[in-house]
């Protein structure tokens, strides 16, 4: 997007907080997704229900650049589509640029999504849910004036700038690499959940499990939520060793932060964890083929720890 169209607004909601607005004044995506070895379905549950009212599904394998290989052989899924696969399939699902969009996953905070604490919260809360076939939205007209494709590309950062900033940059001017996977998987002590993938870590990467940045399952509330700023603010500072000095400088937008996982999903979390804590940042680069396409190329650096 151009200079002269804002960042677009990223925040939480609580179920309350959507019943209050009412949920007719928003678009509803569902934006589950799960790990290929979870013997689950996203399409299945969603057709089935429940779901919020009026919910249309965010296919992530649908809206993404589905040609996208690494060394023109093994097919990544998920990855950032271009602009005009992302209008059409926007378009597909009824979005227009003034569209005031809530999104939510069916596991609760596992997918990034901006209803905190997801579809298990909203059930829980006793809020209204539909089963059965979903609707068809009627098809919209999406408009992207002064989109700068280049631009979104760069806050998706690639294999080969990764592999300079751990090579060739010094301590004091490289970026912080938060890596969201479990940390059995990130020491290489655990398997991946992709068969035949070696688990381990990038040099210089820190691990940071995602489950660290929310709340954990209860009786009472049996859903995971964010933690408040303050305590998500005590989770970066301790992933870095109580390091203040560089904190502040990522607080301030002084050092720059990319954030990776198994496959580019979970990596949003701490993508927003650290907008909500520190909206001062350099915004987060995301690097989309994450470990799955790190650990698949033959000249990759794998680290693995005791």
């Amino acid at each position: 997007m151009s200079s002269s169209h804002p960042e677009p607004l990223v925040s939480l909601v609580s179920p309350q907080d959507v019943q209050a607005q009412g949920i007719k004044n928003f678009k509803i995506l569902d934006s589950s997704f799960h790990l290929p070895n979870s013997g689950r379905s996203v399409l299945d549950e969603f057709r089935k229900g429940p779901r919020l009212p009026g919910a249309r599904l965010f296919d992530h394998e649908v809206v993404a650049d589905t040609s996208y290989t690494i060394d023109g052989t093994t097919k990544l899924g998920h990855m950032q589509p271009d602009l005009s696969t992302f209008k059409r399939e926007v378009e597909r699902l009824g979005i227009t640029r003034n569209d005031h969009l809530l999104v939510y996953d069916s596991v609760g905070i596992f997918s990034g999504p901006l209803l905190d604490g997801g579809l298990p919260r909203w059930i829980k809360e006793e809020c209204p849910v539909e089963t059965g076939a979903p609707i068809q939205p009627d098809k919209s007209d999406y408009e992207l004036p002064g989109f700068d494709e280049a631009l979104a590309r760069g806050k998706v950062i690639p294999y080969d700038a990764l592999v300079r900033n751990f090579k060739d940059s010094a301590e004091g001017e490289r970026m912080c690499v938060f890596d969201a996977r479990p940390r059995g998987r990130f020491l290489g002590t655990d398997p991946e959940p992709r068969p035949g993938l070696s688990s381990g870590h990038m040099p210089h990467s820190l691990s940071l499990p995602f489950t660290t940045l929310l709340t954990q399952p209860s009786d009472s509330e049996p859903y995971r939520k964010y933690l408040s700023p303050d305590q998500l603010e005590k989770v970066f500072l301790k992933t870095l060793n109580n390091d203040h000095q560089k904190w502040e400088q990522i607080k301030h937008g002084q050092k720059g932060v990319v954030v990776t996982c198994g496959s580019g999903m979970t990596a949003c979390i701490i993508w927003l964890a650290l907008r909500l804590c520190a909206p001062n940042a350099h915004h987060p680069r995301l690097y989309d083929e994450s470990w799955t396409g790190y650990a698949l190329r033959k000249d990759a650096q794998i680290l693995k720890s005791s």
